[in-house]
């Protein structure tokens, strides 16, 4: 009876921690924490100080807490079916952007276990192996070449020992601790974004404000193009619907004499062919300027021997 109690005291303890954090911040990382150790939790942790909070534990009672949450803000629920299999929470109010960052930064290097399940390719690469000669049927088990020199054992080619997605056998895994190869970099993967009851993948964090910037311009274009085309007015094509207008209004006022003030100049230009030919030829001498200072600006690639001359602190003869 009293380990009950004391049980439900921790579940107690637990639930309204979870109820603290969704109540304090607004944004909240889903990771995948499979194959991390508590002690790589510990350093995450540790990298995220007064930035965020990494949150692990049952997920029944997280789901618990969201639910008592949710009727308080109903936008909780959709967090509720992320709440499942190997994952952790990391809570702040930081860009999510910024806390992936640090989340990703913060790998390691582990050895293959036997029974694992590969996440990448294994190669064992050529070279010495400082295994003495008695080891080598042990390689040749693995298919693997080898031959004897300086009194040990040297790997003839780079063999792929382990395939992505493969199990990694007890032979592999024995001889990848005696060469003292880690071939795994674990880390917690992220896996979806909670930002204040909107729900979105890993992939939109790479969305950069010039891309932004870029793809709505572009779609402002085609927008303009469709209504020039179909002749329905938007906000977006009037600005060139008026200056087109303008265009065809200049060309009937020069083709049939009928003057408005806004085709003097260009009435003038037209009656005087050699101040045409100098207005041209100071835009092109323009033109020519701006590129040569554009020219200009770019950094010049050292030479070897200036580089020489910097690395010794002057020239040969100096």
């Amino acid at each position: 009876m009293g380990a009950e109690k004391k049980g439900s005291k921790h579940k107690k303890v637990y639930i309204d921690k979870v109820l603290k954090l969704l109540d304090t911040y607004q944004k909240v990382l889903i990771v995948s924490s499979n194959n991390i150790s508590s002690k790589q939790i510990q350093i995450i942790r540790k990298a995220l100080l007064k930035k965020a909070v990494v949150l692990m534990g049952k997920n029944s009672l997280i789901r618990r807490a969201c639910k008592m949450y949710a009727e308080k803000n109903p936008k909780v629920n959709d967090l509720i079916p992320l709440i499942k299999q190997n994952i952790g929470l990391v809570f702040t109010n930081e860009d999510p952007r910024t806390i992936r960052d640090i989340i990703v930064e913060n790998k390691i290097n582990a050895p293959a276990k036997a029974g694992t399940i590969a996440p990448n390719d294994v190669i064992v690469p050529k070279g010495d192996t400082g295994l003495e000669p008695t080891q080598t049927t042990f390689l040749q088990a693995l298919d693997i070449q080898t031959r004897i020199a300086k009194r040990q054992i040297e790997i003839l080619y780079d063999v792929k020992l382990v395939s992505e997605g493969e199990k990694v056998g007890s032979s592999e895994a024995t001889l990848l601790s005696k060469l003292g190869i880690k071939p795994f970099v674990y880390g917690m993967k992220l896996v979806r974004v909670y930002d204040n009851g909107s729900v979105y993948g890993p992939e939109v964090l790479d969305i950069t404000d010039e891309m932004l910037k870029k793809n709505v311009l572009e779609e402002l274009g085609n927008v303009s193009g469709i209504s020039l085309e179909l002749g329905f007015p938007t906000q977006v094509s009037l600005p060139y619907s008026f200056m087109n207008n303008f265009r065809n209004l200049l060309a009937i006022s020069i083709e049939t004499g009928y003057e408005i003030k806004e085709a003097e100049s260009i009435r003038e230009l037209l009656e005087n062919p050699e101040a045409l030919k100098e207005l041209m030829e100071k835009q092109n001498e323009e033109e020519k300027d701006e590129k040569e200072e554009e020219k200009e600006e770019e950094p010049e690639p050292e030479s070897e021997s200036e580089s020489d001359d910097d690395m010794f602190g002057g020239g040969l003869f100096d």
